[in-house]
């Protein structure tokens, strides 16, 4: 690549990462200033460098932008040769739902036996090669090496999380999607966009960058899908949900410890390769927890249908689903049942504790960890749901944790947010007791648990630990 008859032999944003010949973007961050480094990037060999900042008198080319955070997506884009305009590209969005979606495609998508790639919250996956995670989104260096190497090991479909954080930061700019996917939209990362326009304004930025005859699968159900496609006539529209007008519905619902459906293809839908697949219908099972799940199905199966995979294929590979981590997975069953979940904002409380309402149970005990650093406003509003459920659960015990002994300092539960939580649960006088640490409170559970009883674990990243403290709790 050369860029005004330089050769680039690199692009990176971090100067201790710069190397001789490379370009250097100097961004402006929370903490830091990209531009405070320049002088470093360059006696380490950049060749060029690129800010949004006046910048003269240096020993090579400056070229300043409007936005470096997105000029950066786009150097490396060109530097990989433009890896998503090689395979096919589905993006999934959202504020819940992201991850299991995306996994029920992928599994659906190797079923059928196309090789294929997933990038999102817990981890990448090429074909069946596993890379731990770093963002939901990656940064843009991650993620452009990481569609680099999937086109290289002949890598055929990529599904990929696209979060408000990776929308907002331009991590996905340049790139081209196939397909984009809605799951839902509720409040959530205030702390980030401030208001909830400035959220959905950023979830629509993947919308409308959909070229023509390209493919928006919108859940219907939800009232801020519309918006997310407003004023844009470029794609085609795709909707699935429970409400008879979507496209893609269910009908004949069965939810237990499996969930069982009928999926109803109501009129012809435009495939991929601009064919037609006619009305259908057919019975799925699927061996998860959960009304919402229909509709991360619905959504999965919407993207199947679009790239024609045969209805036998997409029937067998829901029913071989076995979870995602965290998402209301049962990681112990002996004399009681331990349930881990990865609720992070009101709308996934509701989800789990719907789901778990017609289970039967002696008692039910919840730990719960706080969510730090998102602010005092979802935490409330996190109280009020589990308030709310209380006693429409019967719950006999809430343990909650601020996880000070797991949580990095960018998840720390400040003190207004755990006043905010306590606060709104004494209001609606709901006992409860706290404990610093994650293991602490997990002992305490395990201290009162008893047969045919559950303990639910529930939380981001004060949870992410849970799993394995309690099974060293169990083992001693």
């Amino acid at each position: 690549m050369k860029i005004d008859g330089i050769e680039i032999l690199g692009i990176t944003c971090n100067s201790k990462k710069v190397r001789e010949g490379y370009v250097f973007v100097a961004i402006e961050g929370e903490n830091k200033d990209g531009n405070d480094y320049i002088d470093e990037a360059i006696d380490r060999g950049a060749v060029l460098i690129y800010t949004e900042k006046d910048v003269k008198n240096k020993k090579v080319p400056v070229k300043k932008v409007e936005h470096a955070r997105k000029k950066l997506s786009e150097l490396l884009n060109e530097f990989y040769d433009f890896p998503s305009e090689k395979m096919r590209l589905i993006g999934v969005t959202g504020t819940n739902g992201k991850t299991t979606t995306t996994h029920l495609i992928y599994k659906i998508f190797k079923k059928a036996g196309y090789k294929t790639g997933l990038i999102g919250t817990i981890g990448t996956k090429i074909d069946e090669e596993y890379i731990p995670p770093t963002l939901t989104t990656p940064e843009p260096e991650v993620l452009f090496d990481i569609l680099n190497n999937m086109l290289e090991q002949g890598i055929e479909v990529v599904v990929m999380e696209v979060s408000s954080h990776g929308l907002k930061f331009c991590r996905t700019s340049g790139l081209k999607f196939d397909i984009a996917v809605h799951t839902n939209i509720e409040k959530d990362h205030m702390n980030l966009h401030h208001t909830f326009d400035d959220y959905i304004k950023t979830k629509k930025k993947l919308f409308d960058n959909l070229e023509n005859n390209k493919i928006a699968v919108l859940n219907v159900d939800d009232e801020y899908a519309v918006k997310l496609v407003q004023d844009n006539t470029r794609p085609l529209i795709l909707t699935y949900g429970l409400n008879n007008k979507a496209t893609v519905t269910a009908s004949s619902l069965e939810i237990g410890n499996t969930i069982s459906f009928t999926v109803c293809l109501q009129r012809g839908l435009t495939t991929i390769r601009s064919n037609t697949v006619e009305p259908l219908e057919f019975k799925a099972i699927l061996h998860l927890l959960g009304k919402h799940n229909i509709y991360n199905a619905l959504a999965a199966i919407s993207v199947a249908l679009i790239f024609e995979i045969d209805i036998d294929v997409i029937i067998q590979a829901l029913k071989e689903f076995k979870g995602v981590h965290r998402r209301l997975e049962k990681i112990y069953e002996g004399k009681y049942l331990v349930i881990d979940d990865f609720c992070h904002n009101p709308s996934s409380y509701e989800a789990v504790f719907e789901s778990i309402q017609g289970m039967e149970y002696n008692k039910l005990i919840l730990v719960n960890a706080i969510r730090g650093n998102r602010g005092t406003e979802i935490n409330k509003d996190n109280a009020k749901v589990l308030s709310t459920w209380f006693s429409i659960l019967g719950v006999n015990k809430l343990i909650l944790t601020l996880s000070n002994d797991v949580v990095k300092d960018k998840d720390e539960v400040k003190e207004d947010e755990f006043l905010a939580y306590r606060d709104e649960l004494k209001n609606n006088n709901i006992e409860f007791q706290v404990y610093n640490t994650l293991k602490e409170a997990i002992k305490a559970a395990l201290n009162i648990v008893r047969e045919n009883d559950i303990i639910m674990l529930l939380g981001a990243q004060g949870m992410d630990q849970g799993r394995e403290i309690l099974y060293n709790e169990i083992v001693q």
